[in-house]
């Protein structure tokens, strides 16, 4: 097997590589992933993609983001990192009410079989660790989201050259444009200027002849 296959899915690296494929402008990359980073940080495992799939529809006429890049995001909560995550967004919530919750508990929640299973973990999510979860929710998702955007937009400017944000590159591309056509025009009033001092005279001559 490939190296490349080798590679764990939720690893950043291999994230980091699959994102640099995508054809799209490094905003709309980055701004996707940031959003799929802020999903990814909340209790929601097992509906993240359906949440993605809502905000695409809810915000495609205000902004937009690249579907793809939120997608491969949000498994940043995966089976391997779900009860760290978890635990430390109830940790985070600890500060501002108390909880007596364990990390134990989180795992043994957050095992369940079949979608009653899940339903039966998200109740004791959002009721047994509750507020605690819920308000350290509130506040690691958006602060994830934020810190992403930059260090996305970043990375792909330093691994692919020649991105560059859109409403940056049109002006340069209009400019470029300008003045190649201003040359052309100049060069072609340089040769007409050039060519009547020699042709007028010798009309005038054919002129008196006649």
């Amino acid at each position: 097997m490939p190296q490349s296959d080798q590679e764990s899915w939720w690893k950043p690296r291999a994230l980091l590589k699959k994102l640099l494929g995508i054809e799209d402008s490094a905003h709309s990359i980055a701004l996707g992933t940031a959003i799929g980073m802020a999903v990814g940080m909340t209790p929601t495992v097992g509906a993240q993609s359906v949440i993605v799939i809502l905000l695409v529809v809810l915000t495609r006429r205000i902004f937009h983001f690249n579907r793809m890049a939120a997608l491969l995001t949000i498994y940043i909560s995966n089976p391997l990192t779900l009860v760290p995550i978890y635990y430390f967004l109830y940790w985070v919530g600890t500060f501002f009410v108390p909880g007596t919750i364990t990390q134990e508990d989180v795992a043994r929640i957050v095992e369940y079989n079949g979608a009653a299973g899940w339903w039966q973990a998200i109740k004791e999510l959002f009721v047994d660790v509750g507020t605690p979860l819920l308000i350290g929710t509130a506040i690691v998702a958006p602060v994830s989201g934020l810190l992403t955007y930059p260090a996305v937009y970043s990375l792909l400017i330093r691994f692919r050259p020649g991105e560059t944000n859109v409403r940056e590159a049109e002006p340069d591309a209009f400019g470029k444009i300008a003045e190649e056509a201003g040359a052309q025009q100049s060069e072609v009033a340089t040769a007409s200027a050039d060519t009547v001092p020699e042709t007028a005279p010798a009309r005038i001559v054919a002129t008196n002849d006649q």
